[in-house]
């Protein structure tokens, strides 16, 4: 009956590990929670054309 109770202590003890409130999905928070708002994606700039001395891949000829 010992070894019975640790093991379960040990779940109970593991399942609450790290849980600070209830779990929620990200679409539809709890009243009053406002999930942080994603970075705005900026594109990246085209890469400077290559000259004619310069091949696209940077090897040289």
């Amino acid at each position: 009956m010992r070894p019975a109770m640790l093991v379960l202590s040990l779940l109970l003890l593991a399942a609450g590990c790290g849980q600070k409130g209830a779990l929620y999905l990200r679409d539809n928070p709890p009243a009053g929670v406002r999930p942080p708002k994603p970075e705005v994606y900026t594109p990246l700039p085209y890469p400077k054309e290559a000259g004619e001395d310069e091949s696209a891949g940077g090897a040289k000829k």
